[in-house]
């Protein structure tokens, strides 16, 4: 699918990713419990550190540094590991890279995410780039995937804390169409897998703040094209900001859908729940 990215667009994502950079990073200096258990089997402080490892990162992948951890068994984890293998990657990094202290990891942050942006003024942001798992997105989807990563985080961190946290829903939109629909319809390397459910299901998402697509499923091979192209078995109207929350397991599906926040019909609304249900997200 071609980069749906007006030079505007591209410009409010760098600044989306400095404003909500910056109040991370607020949050992380503020935060007197680092010990809390923020996400899984992870404290606050390892959710910070991770979170600025991976601003590390996306601005070595970038400008296709062929060693953007730095460390050669790292490197080729972060070429070869699948979604399935993204916990011993996250947990071999944070291994690697061992300080815990917030205020670091705040500095960290700020500092990768400043490379990241100073590169990404130097690139053509529809021009390919390698990812994790030998995926290969637009450059524009880097910045994309480093605003995901800090708005689910901070997120995280902030439930621990028990501070506030606002992920604004032209935010969420900029990852759902720049990161995540490249991601799934672009080439996705070793990230998938292999095999997938055998039959064929199409559908289609819309919201007021994205651009409408169709997200097709054939035999375990997904593809992502603009509407109108064929038949689907479900629509799917959404919150950006809701469906990035479900997507990445911080917010309930069932609620979503109670509350209206997202929203299936069509001639198989079911497929739409299930697919919602059991998507792979990194």
């Amino acid at each position: 699918m071609e980069l749906a990215l007006t030079d505007q667009r591209w410009r409010d994502l760098r600044d989306a990713l400095a404003e909500v950079s910056h109040r991370f990073a607020r949050m992380l200096r503020d935060c007197r419990t680092p010990d809390r258990l923020a996400v899984g089997k992870w404290s606050v402080a390892e959710t910070a550190a991770h979170t600025a490892v991976v601003a590390r990162l996306n601005a070595a992948l970038i400008v296709d540094d062929p060693s953007p951890l730095g460390d050669p068994e790292l490197d080729r984890l972060s070429r070869e590991s699948s979604f399935a293998e993204f916990g011993r990657l996250n947990d071999a990094i944070l291994d690697h890279y061992s300080d815990r202290s917030t205020d670091a990891s705040a500095q960290g942050l700020l500092d990768g995410v400043d490379l990241l942006l100073a590169r990404a003024e130097d690139v053509d942001p529809h021009e390919l780039r390698p990812w994790l798992g030998g995926a290969r997105l637009p450059a524009a989807s880097h910045v994309a995937h480093q605003l995901n990563e800090t708005m689910i985080h901070g997120l995280d961190i902030a439930r621990a804390l028990g501070v506030p946290w606002h992920i604004p829903t032209w935010h969420a939109a900029l990852t759902f169409d720049v990161f995540l629909m490249h991601l799934l319809g672009g080439d996705s390397g070793r990230l998938m897998g292999s095999g997938g459910t055998p039959g064929r299901i199409a559908i289609e998402f819309r919201s007021k703040h994205t651009t409408p697509v169709v997200l097709t499923r054939d035999n375990g091979r997904l593809s992502v094209d603009p509407p109108g192209g064929g038949q689907v078995d479900a629509r799917v109207r959404f919150d950006p900001t809701t469906m990035m929350l479900t997507i990445f397991r911080r917010a309930r599906l069932s609620h979503a859908v109670v509350t209206g926040k997202v929203f299936a019909s069509g001639r198989r609304p079911w497929t739409a729940v299930n697919y919602l249900r059991g998507m792979r997200s990194p």
